[in-house]
């Protein structure tokens, strides 16, 4: 199962929040987002696990035999730096909270891993004797990164009043000290149902090598009411979360701790702590002590790294300090925050030159030819005349040289090297100062200075990219060392199609890490227009919202600088119907052609396109055919039929067609040829319109004369604003249009076993494989033979008649069905409803089961093959009297599809109990003897009207009914009064026919 959270290597507290414009209260909030973040980190995360454990172990005993011969005389200590990020709002107000609040923030870490929590007295005795302390102090940082003093608190308007964590690198960039020296803390308005988040610890030592490398996120996000204690402040907090315990919980992670039942939804003992003890599950509220889980095992919810609230939370386990200790004293990002110069107050040394930003080559880098510049800054007390600057590229030094200088403390100058040519493509650099005035320099904190460099390629327009091979010039930008664009097969135009892909059903770790695919640099200083296309391919996984943004940067702008010029996510991004299993496009119908106009980018000499997807851990999305065009082009393109559906009962039909302006100027105009079943062509001219570049339009036809069956409806455009269309392969198409005109009512039943055709439709639009009937062990069955169709998004459709849902006020279908999948691909069935007879159809939900996995032709052979009694709801349908049911089947090469028992009933829920006789008197036991539960089944053949009674052992009714159009539903038999125990017998008539059961009451 893909969404078992299996591994924690991030922290955070999850509530299913409200919409942002409610309050948020504790109970819609989920106490940790740090496995939905770390997930997103880490592709193969069950392989990154186990190697993790390896390394945690082997360290471990390193540390332990290392610290038998020798004394820790002084706590670890960490600077910290809290980001305070608001919207404006003055200090101590909403999300700009006070520095009392901060600073009771880091009492209570201190409090809380080093044991001296006035709540330890609630710890249970058998927890006290595993309870944990780490020696430990978080500081609130005393110098910035440049040796400068601070409170160890950054304010920071983000502009913007809510974040969530698919927001993780813009909250980030708004503030952010070196993850080397500091534990950055976010402190913001999250509301996306997560109370906090943290990265996992990376290192380069043997087991971590899918660790992240992104030292840009790297720290914990805590929501600004969940942030510090009530003891120390009236601080608004939520009352769940207003004991500080989320930093407490989310600091957990960031040292290395995972929750306490492993993320996983068993009894592994996965959190690889020897001394906490088994746990299923988290642990939500504040339960009683003792507390055991299917486990068996006491649960320790008073742990921090469960999910109880913060007055439950009250110890770690010796077993988790050990582990905390290994990651600090080996982790490197973790290890070097011990001896940050953040931990000590400012004190200026004589000679002190430190590197305060490279200046080139940077973000904006627009030529190859580049000349490195430096700023440097003297921090000392001395006055600086000279320094010795070492210049590397890509682990390759370039450049080391001896600068005359004339700088008075805290002045800065530009350093500048020889130039040199950079390649295209990704470079680290890196600059450091060896000598300050003559000798060493007073403060190596501050003397190196690196950096990742894109140097982008040089392209001439037109061009197109189609991923048959990679295109060279292209960029690949991968902040996090993971998951990112990859080319890969994808069916399209042909089943081996090439296109680019980002794997975001597997990016679990990383929800809101970015992935960019940058064009090299193209001039269109005396291009004309400017239009970008390019095919898209996404399937939603639930509700999760991956992205795609194409940004434009101009002058080489960075990712955050350029213009944004298409923003899509979830619904609007996706091609496809929505897939709990990973998406890969089937057909053609399932990508989409998408136009940008880059006008507003012509004079410019230096423009770069950027495709940056941003990840949410939900479904994979694929890019194919890019292209940059500059020429005025006139292209109307034929999207498709709108109305009518493929089967309708309507003969006079004024068909809506959808066009797109696929050239590079503004559609006023164009032709529309069209004919019904091979006759003459008729052109209908629309004129007056206003369509821009890219955009979709709708356009009604004449009403046309269509003949009971099937027809052929020929659409052809032309003549775009009166020129030649420049791209005559999108114009035209052929759609079938059935007209059906055949009624019936519910209740229904098809089992398929006598002739059921031309009341229902079968029809493939496009002529491929359709439905057909077979022998199964269900008797005769519908199926679908995708086993044996070669045409990736073939697509058959099975009708109904149009039926009769005037006369009920609710309604629902069961139906049954059994497929199974192949390792080639899956079938998708789509089951859709029409109340204008067929003219339109929209999706209904229901619940399609799991597949197995078969790779030969699948055949059920018993009843566990199928999966009976599937429901639809029907009752948004219900006093329609033109409403249409059809079940569509896509091809996805997998394997083959059957249905049966298709039941329509005239209650919400059909609640369906198995009989094999015509009628069945149930419901009144000794265990549940309340009469209003007496009811009476039918299993009829065909409709019928009955009528029943209920009789008393000396023949006395006690209640009767009559019923029409009976088939397959449950009535209740609406008895006024109790009955005194005793015999009694129904008698029913159905037909012509009288039948009679006993009926016994205690």
């Amino acid at each position: 199962m893909r969404r078992v959270l299996q591994y924690v290597f991030l922290s955070c507290v999850v509530i299913a929040a409200p919409p942002i414009s409610l309050p948020v209260h504790a109970q819609d909030r989920d106490r940790c987002g740090t496995v939905a973040y770390s997930k997103t980190l880490h592709p193969d995360d069950a392989l990154y696990r186990i190697r993790f454990e390896q390394w945690l172990s082997e360290r471990m005993l390193l540390s332990q035999t290392a610290r038998q011969g020798r004394q820790k005389v002084a706590p670890y200590r960490i600077p910290v730096v809290v980001h305070v990020v608001h919207n404006g709002e003055p200090v101590g107000v909403g999300a700009n909270i006070s520095d009392a609040q901060v600073q009771s923030q880091i009492r209570v870490l201190n409090d809380d891993f080093r044991r001296m929590n006035a709540d330890t007295v609630n710890t249970p005795p058998e927890f006290a004797a595993v309870a944990g302390s780490l020696d430990i102090q978080f500081v609130l940082a005393k110098q910035n990164p440049e040796g400068l003093a601070t409170t160890g608190i950054v304010r920071v308007n983000g502009g913007r009043a809510s974040w969530t964590m698919n927001d993780n690198y813009d909250l980030k960039k708004t503030s952010y000290w070196p993850a080397e020296q500091y534990m950055n803390i976010w402190v913001c308005n999250l509301t996306d149902g997560f109370v906090g988040y943290a990265q996992m610890p990376e290192s380069t030592l043997q087991g971590m090598e899918n660790s992240s490398t992104n030292r840009l996120t790297d720290g914990i996000v805590v929501w600004y009411k969940a942030f510090g204690s009530v003891d120390d402040g009236a601080f608004t907090l939520d009352p769940i979360f207003d004991k500080g315990r989320t930093a407490t919980h989310e600091t957990g992670h960031f040292l290395g701790l995972i929750h306490i039942w492993g993320d996983d939804t068993g009894c592994s003992g996965s959190d690889y702590v020897a001394d906490t003890p088994n746990q299923a599950a988290n642990t939500n509220g504040c339960p009683t002590h003792p507390r055991t889980d299917s486990c068996g095992d006491t649960v320790m919810f008073q742990n921090y790294l469960d999910y109880t609230d913060d007055d439950c939370m009250n110890l770690f386990t010796q077993g988790q300090v050990s582990r905390m200790v290994t990651v600090l004293e080996n982790s490197p990002r973790r290890n070097s925050l011990l001896s940050s110069p953040g931990l000590q107050d400012p004190a200026p040394l004589p000679n002190d030159l430190g590197i305060r930003s490279i200046v080139s080559p940077d973000g904006s880098v627009c030529d190859t030819l580049v000349t490195p510049v430096i700023e440097v800054r003297n921090y000392g007390s001395n006055a600086i005349t000279s320094a010795r600057i070492r210049f590397v590229l890509d682990g390759v030094t370039q450049e080391t040289t001896d600068f005359p200088l004339s700088l008075a403390p805290l002045e800065s100058a530009n350093v500048s090297f020889s130039p040199l040519v950079m390649a295209p493509g990704n470079h680290n650099v890196s600059f450091q100062i060896l000598l300050t005035n003559g000798g060493t320099d007073g403060g190596s904190y501050n003397d190196l200075k690196t950096s990742t460099v894109i140097v982008p390629a040089f392209a001439t327009t037109p061009f197109s990219v189609d991923f048959t091979t990679p295109p060279p010039g292209w960029i690949t930008y991968n902040p996090d060392g993971q998951i990112t664009w990859q080319i890969v097969t994808a069916p399209g135009n042909t089943p081996t199609n090439q296109a680019l892909k980002l794997n975001c059903f597997a990016y679990e770790d990383k929800v809101g890490e970015i992935d960019a695919y940058i064009s090299p640099i193209v001039d269109l200083s005396a291009a004309p227009t400017a239009t970008l296309a390019f095919d898209v391919a996404y399937a939603r996984f639930q509700s999760s919202n991956d992205r795609l943004k194409v940004i434009v940067l101009a002058n080489c702008q960075t990712l955050y600088e350029g213009t944004v010029v298409y923003n899509k996510a979830a619904d609007t991004l996706k091609t496809a119907p929505p897939s709990s299993t990973a998406f890969t496009p089937a057909s053609p119908s399932q990508w989409r052609r998408e136009l940008i106009n880059l006008s507003a980018f012509t004079g410019m000499s230096k423009v770069q396109v950027a495709f940056v997807g941003i990840n949410d851990w939900g479904n994979n999305i694929y890019l194919d055919n890019i292209s940059l065009f500059t020429q005025e082009t006139w292209d109307a393109s034929l999207t498709g039929l709108v109305t009518p559906a493929v089967v309708t009962c309507e003969d006079q039909i004024a068909p809506v067609i959808s066009i797109r302006n696929a050239g590079s100027v503004t559609l006023t105009s164009l032709d529309v040829d069209y004919a019904v079943n091979g006759g003459a062509i008729q052109t209908f001219s629309v004129n007056n319109l206003d369509l821009s570049i890219g955009q979709d339009l709708e356009i009604t036809l004449p009403v046309m004369n269509f003949t009971e069956g099937v027809n052929k409806l020929f659409i052809d455009l032309r003549n775009p604003n009166g020129f030649a269309d420049n791209d005559e392969t999108n114009d035209e198409s052929t759609y079938t249009i059935v007209v059906n005109k055949s009624e019936d009512r519910i209740p229904l039943r098809e089992n398929f076993e006598s002739t059921f055709t031309p009341a229902w439709t079968i029809v493939n639009p496009a002529g491929g494989k359709t439905w057909e009937t077979i022998a199964t062990n269900s008797g005769t069955s519908l199926y679908f033979n995708a086993y044996n169709d070669n045409l990736p998004g073939d697509e058959a459709w099975f009708v109904s008649p149009v039926l009769d849902f005037s006369g009920t006020a609710q309604a629902s279908m069961l139906f049954d069905l059994s497929y199974a999948a192949s390792d080639a691909g899956r079938e998708t069935l789509d089951i859709l409803a029409s109340t204008d007879c067929g003219i339109t159809y929209q999706s209904l939900t229901y619940n399609f089961p799991q597949a197995a996995i078969v790779n030969n032709a699948w055949l059920p052979q018993t009843d566990v093959d199928w999966k009976k009694n599937i429901a639809v709801n029907l009752t948004t349908l219900a006093g329609n009297a033109d409403v249409r049911i059809a079940f569509v089947v896509r091809n996805g090469g997998g394997n083959n599809l059957y249905l049966d028992n298709i039941e329509f009933y005239t209650t919400a829920n059909p609640d369906p109990i198995e009989i094999g006789s015509l009628y069945s008197v149930y419901g009144y036991t000794l265990e549940n003897p309340d009469q209003a539960n007496l009811k009476i089944t039918f299993n009829l053949p065909e409709r019928q009207d009955v009528r029943f009674t209920l009789l008393n052992a000396a023949g006395a009714m006690e209640t009767d009914g009559m019923l029409t159009d009976v088939l397959n539903q449950t009535y209740p038999l609406n008895l006024s009064s109790r009955l005194p125990p005793g015999v009694y017998f129904i008698r029913v008539q159905i037909g012509k026919k009288f039948y009679t059961s006993k009926v016994l009451v205690f």
